[in-house]
C-alpha cells in the first residue's frame, strides 16, 4: 500500500500579496522610474534656481522678465512634445518610446550647463519641455498596461511620486551649488533596462499568465479603430477625453506648479524668521514624497475621487489662510507673531495637494481612455496642459500674491463641486473602466 502524502493547501492570496510590493519597486528601479525622476528634476529647477538668476549665477545679468520668460516657456514644449510622443506611441511601441525621451532631456541639461546667454537657456526650458510633454503622454500609457487592477493605483501612482523625488533633489542640491553644476550633477541619473529588473524583483521567470491576460486586453483595443476622431465621436472616449481636461486643466489652474516653480521666492517674500527659503524648499518636497506614498496605499480602498475631493477642499482653506497672511502684510498690518503661517500654511497645502491633486490626475490618464485611442488623446490633453501652465505661471508676475491665492482658493472649491460627478474605477481593469465610462456598454461608433 502506498504511502498517502498529505500536500499543504497553497495560500494564493498569500502568495498574491508577496508578489505585490516587487512589482511597485521594479515600477521604481526601471526606465520609467528614470525618466520621471529626470522631468522632476526638470519640473523643480526653477524653485532653487530662480533666486540664483536674479543674482547673475550665469555670468550674465537676467531680468525679472526675462526669468518669467524662462520659467513659463517649458510649457511651450508641450505643443510639440505631446503629440510627437502619441505619435512615436502607436509607431514604435511603449518601450522603444521611452528609451527615445532620454535625449530632450539630457539635452537640456547639456544647453543649461553651457547657455552663454538668455536664448540659449529659452531653448534649454523649451527641449526640457519636449521631454515632459513626451513623458507625461507616454508613461500613463504604459503603467496602465503592464499593471494589474488590484496594484494599478499603487503603480500608477508611482509616476507621481518619482517626479517628486526628482523634484526634491533638485531643491536640496540646487539650492547650494552654481546652476551650471546642479545641471552636470542632474545628468548623472541613472538608468537601467525595466524588464530585467522586474524579472529579478518578481523573483520568478514565469509570468506568462498575467502577461497573457494583459496582451489580450491591450490587443484587443488596439485592434480597434483608433484614428483621431474616434477620441469625439465615441461617447465612452469623449466622456474620457473631457474628464482628463478637466482634471489636468484644474491641476493646473490650483497653482500646484506656478507654486512649485516660486516657492523660494513666495518664502522670501514672507520675511520668516529663523529658517531660510531653501531649507523650507526641501521640507516642503520631501514632506509631499512622504504623504503621496502614503496615499498610493490607500488610493485603491478609499477612491479616487473621495481622495481628490479631500485634496481639494483641504488645499483651498490653506490657500485663504496664506492669502489672508499676505493681505494684511500689504495693509502694514504687524504680523511679525504669525510669520511661522507662510511655511505651515505652504507645508500643509503641499501635503494635501500630494494626496489627491498631485496624483490622481496622473493615474486617471492611464484609466479612461480606451489603448486605441489613447496616445492620440493624451496627445491633445496634455497640449492643453501646457498652455494653462503657460498662462498661469506667466499670470502670477502680472498679479500680487494677494490676488493670486484668492483666485486659487476659489479655483479649488469648484475643483471639488466639479469632480464629485466623477466615477470611480478602483480595481478595474482597464477594459471595464472604458465600459463602466459608457454604462457599461461596449464601446459604439456614430460613424458608419
Amino acid at each position: 500500500m502506498k504511502d498517502i502524502v498529505l500536500i499543504e493547501p497553497v495560500n494564493f492570496e498569500k502568495t498574491e500579496k508577496s508578489q505585490q510590493w516587487p512589482q511597485f519597486l521594479a515600477v521604481l528601479t526601471g526606465k520609467g522610474c528614470s525618466l520621471s525622476i529626470g522631468t522632476g528634476l526638470q519640473n523643480g529647477w526653477p524653485t532653487p534656481t530662480v533666486p540664483r538668476l536674479l543674482s547673475n549665477d550665469l555670468g550674465f545679468k537676467i531680468t525679472q522678465d526675462e526669468v518669467s520668460i524662462i520659467v513659463m516657456i517649458a510649457p511651450l514644449g508641450y505643443l510639440i512634445g505631446s503629440p510627437f510622443a502619441g505619435f512615436l506611441l502607436d509607431r514604435i511601441g511603449r518601450k522603444y518610446t521611452l528609451l527615445i525621451l532620454s535625449v530632450p532631456q539630457i539635452a537640456a541639461w547639456i544647453l543649461i550647463a553651457t547657455c552663454p546667454n538668455v536664448p540659449m537657456l529659452c531653448i534649454a526650458r523649451f527641449v526640457t519641455g519636449i521631454g515632459d510633454g513626451s513623458l507625461l503622454t507616454t508613461l500613463p500609457v504604459y503603467m496602465a498596461e503592464v499593471s494589474e487592477p488590484k496594484v494599478r493605483g499603487v503603480l500608477g501612482t508611482s509616476q507621481s511620486i518619482t517626479i517628486l523625488i526628482g523634484a526634491l533633489m533638485i531643491a536640496a542640491y540646487g539650492s547650494y551649488v552654481p546652476v551650471r553644476t546642479a545641471a552636470n550633477i542632474s545628468l548623472s541619473v541613472p538608468t537601467e533596462d525595466a524588464r530585467k529588473s522586474l524579472k529579478w524583483l518578481r523573483r520568478m521567470n514565469n509570468v506568462e499568465e498575467e502577461l497573457l491576460q494583459i496582451s489580450r486586453d491591450v490587443q484587443r483595443q488596439i485592434s480597434e479603430s483608433g484614428r483621431l476622431r474616434d477620441v469625439f465621436i465615441i461617447k465612452s472616449n469623449l466622456k474620457g477625453f473631457v474628464t482628463l481636461i478637466g482634471l489636468r486643466g484644474f491641476q493646473q489652474l490650483a497653482g500646484i506648479t506656478v507654486l512649485m516653480y516660486y516657492l523660494q521666492i513666495i518664502f522670501k517674500e514672507a520675511n520668516m524668521s529663523g529658517i531660510t527659503p531653501a531649507v523650507s524648499s526641501i521640507i516642503v518636497c520631501g514632506s509631499q514624497i512622504i504623504f503621496a506614498y502614503i496615499s498610493s496605499l490607500v488610493i485603491d480602498r478609499f477612491g479616487r475621487k473621495p481622495l481628490f475631493i479631500f485634496s481639494s477642499i483641504g488645499s483651498a482653506i490653506l490657500l485663504f489662510i496664506i492669502g489672508v497672511y499676505f493681505t494684511l502684510r500689504r495693509l502694514e498690518e504687524d504680523v511679525s507673531a504669525f510669520s511661522w503661517i507662510p511655511l505651515a500654511a505652504m507645508l500643509l497645502y503641499f501635503i494635501v495637494a500630494a494626496m489627491g491633486l498631485s496624483i490622481v490626475p496622473n493615474l486617471m490618464a492611464g484609466e479612461l481612455l480606451s489603448a486605441s485611442i489613447k496616445s492620440k488623446a493624451l496627445g491633445i490633453i496634455y497640449m492643453s496642459l501646457g498652455t494653462k501652465d503657460l498662462l498661469v505661471t506667466q499670470a502670477l508676475y502680472y498679479v500680487s500674491l494677494v490676488q493670486l491665492f484668492r483666485y486659487k482658493a476659489c479655483g479649488k472649491a469648484k475643483v471639488a463641486l466639479r469632480i464629485s460627478a466623477a466615477r470611480d474605477y478602483r480595481r478595474s481593469s482597464e477594459h471595464s473602466a472604458t465600459k463602466k465610462s459608457y454604462g457599461g456598454k461596449e464601446q459604439k461608433s456614430f460613424r458608419k
